[in-house]
């Protein structure tokens, strides 16, 4: 009798074992692989130097939230010449999948490229769903958030050069705020024509900043809610508020969308203080990655 309950038993507890791990541990996706389109004419070298910085960009990007959600990624890369900015523009192509699409200056060393906010913020918007217009700000703010702190995560900032740079950020969009009045949502939806775009990214990086803070409070932490929702329920277009409600879901609370009622119809620009600054780069200063 015993010979056979004891096997029996055994494999009972490797079931129950098995579906506990699948239940609270994210799937690790596959390597997304990078494909490159040329646009302009690159020597033999600069391609090479093209290819190095977007592979090291996209795996500090990947360490600091999670493996891109997609199996393969398309690069469009066009030369543009100025000596003003490194990366003049960058954008996502919604499709399926999404690419990215990056304009960079013809005198581009490696190190300004490296140095450079863009590729971050762009590979950012690939884990949440194109939203709606209205919410937009939930789009460009988690990517402007993220950002900086890839940057950081990475070794690219100090934690002094980190904090002086969002803190900045903010500033811009403070003012910008003064400027573009309105409800954040109004304004979100007609962010191109009234060029409210740094109201509406900084606007939107407050709401995931102090998201992160209050998971942090309780044991977890922005990025592994985000690795979640790519694994489990990431569309290729969604609505801000159920968004919220989705993020509410994957981290067991109300943060997402209580903030989402609080900033959804906004007038002001969000109080964001030097001491919240501090946690969060004291915070990814000891969570590298």
């Amino acid at each position: 009798m015993l010979t056979m309950v004891v096997p029996r038993l055994r494999l009972v507890v490797i079931f129950l074992v098995s579906l506990l791990v699948n239940t609270l541990v994210v799937r690790p996706l596959p390597a997304v692989e990078l494909m490159f389109d040329y646009q302009s004419h690159f020597s033999d070298e600069q391609k090479k130097q093209l290819k190095t910085w977007l592979e090291q960009g996209k795996q500090a990007v990947e360490n600091s939230i999670a493996p891109i959600p997609q199996q393969q990624l398309k690069v469009t890369l066009v030369q543009q010449k100025t000596r003003t900015e490194v990366v003049p523009w960058g954008q996502i192509v919604r499709g399926n999948p999404d690419s990215v699409k990056l304009h960079v200056s013809d005198r581009a060393s490696l190190y300004a490229l490296t140095n450079d906010w863009t590729l971050y913020h762009e590979l950012s918007h690939l884990y949440l769903p194109y939203l709606d217009y209205p919410s937009f700000w939930l789009n460009e703010g988690f990517a402007t958030y993220m950002q900086y702190i890839v940057m950081y995560q990475a070794g690219l900032l100090s934690r002094k050069r980190f904090i002086a740079r969002v803190k900045a950020g903010f500033e811009r969009g403070r003012r910008k705020t003064l400027t573009k009045p309105g409800k954040l949502n109004r304004v979100s939806a007609d962010m191109w024509r009234l060029r409210a775009h740094k109201r509406v990214y900084w606007t939107g990086a407050a709401y995931f900043l102090e998201a992160d803070l209050a998971l942090q409070q309780r044991g977890s932490r922005l990025a592994n809610v985000i690795a979640a929702y790519s694994d489990c329920c990431r569309r290729d277009n969604s609505r801000g508020i159920y968004l919220a409600r989705q993020l509410d879901r994957l981290s067991e609370s109300k943060i997402f969308s209580q903030l989402f009622n609080q900033y959804r119809e906004r007038i002001d620009f969000p109080t964001v203080t030097n001491d919240q600054l501090e946690k969060i780069a004291d915070y990814y200063q000891a969570h590298n990655g």
